[in-house]
């Protein structure tokens, strides 16, 4: 029997909290993903969230959105605060006001293509260097219409150690399965410093990293692996 498929979206979003300041300060801010699932046929995909101050002090935000992945047919942009970025943009700075809350958008244009795409959101404090994040994931496939949506294997990224560090790192990752893990390292710009791809098996996998090259600053290291991205912050001082 022939069974009926249609396009569909399936989207997946993933709100990744970073160890959210350095040397135990309290958190002055949250990013809030609100949109965790989306399924539908439009062309254009919104994802809404919230940038919140939990401070009386006026914050000084930087945005920075890292494309993992994306389809060759997408376009790709996102609005914060009081602006709206063009798709060539990745980063973009605003003063939060103390206890206030800004808007924030992912919009993605399909043009009615199937695909995948990856992004990171990292948002930073740049007085207290302190860091959160999301990780979204987007597929638009052909499916049966009663097929249904599989959630990713989930996995845990241990905290990194030592923090601060000048010379080496270590970290865990406690699998569901084994698979195919990459460990990226950007600079609080978006850029990708570091890149390793690895095959682990199911259970503890400990890692270690040379640093001895890195000049002293705030860096993102993260774990994508299974559907899922879990990152964690780093400083290195020389």
């Amino acid at each position: 029997m022939i069974r009926k498929t249609h396009k569909l979206f399936k989207l997946l979003a993933l709100v990744l909290t970073l160890a959210a300041t350095l040397y135990g300060q309290t958190n002055n801010f949250q990013f809030v993903q609100h949109d965790t699932a989306y399924l539908g046929s439009d062309t254009l995909v919104i994802l809404h969230g919230e940038i919140i101050s939990l401070t009386n002090n006026t914050q000084s935000i930087s945005v920075t959105r890292v494309t993992n992945e994306i389809d060759s047919a997408w376009t790709n942009s996102f609005c914060v605060g009081p602006a709206c970025l063009p798709p060539f943009l990745n980063t973009f700075t605003f003063d939060l006001a103390g206890l206030d809350t800004a808007e924030f958008t992912l919009d993605t244009f399909t043009h009615h293509e199937l695909g995948y795409g990856s992004w990171t959101i990292f948002a930073v404090d740049s007085s207290t260097m302190e860091v959160d994040s999301v990780h979204i994931s987007m597929e638009v496939v052909t499916v049966s219409v009663d097929g249904s949506i599989p959630k990713p294997t989930s996995f845990e990224l241990s905290r990194v150690y030592p923090n601060p560090t000048n010379a080496s790192v270590n970290f865990d990752l406690e699998l569901e399965r084994e698979g195919d893990y990459s460990i990226i390292l950007y600079a609080l710009d978006g850029r990708e410093i570091i890149s390793r791809n690895y095959h682990l098996r199911s259970g503890k996998n400990h890692l270690q990293w040379s640093l001895n090259s890195l000049p002293s600053g705030n860096y993102i290291i993260s774990a994508i692996g299974s559907g899922a991205q879990i990152s964690r912050q780093l400083s290195v001082i020389k």
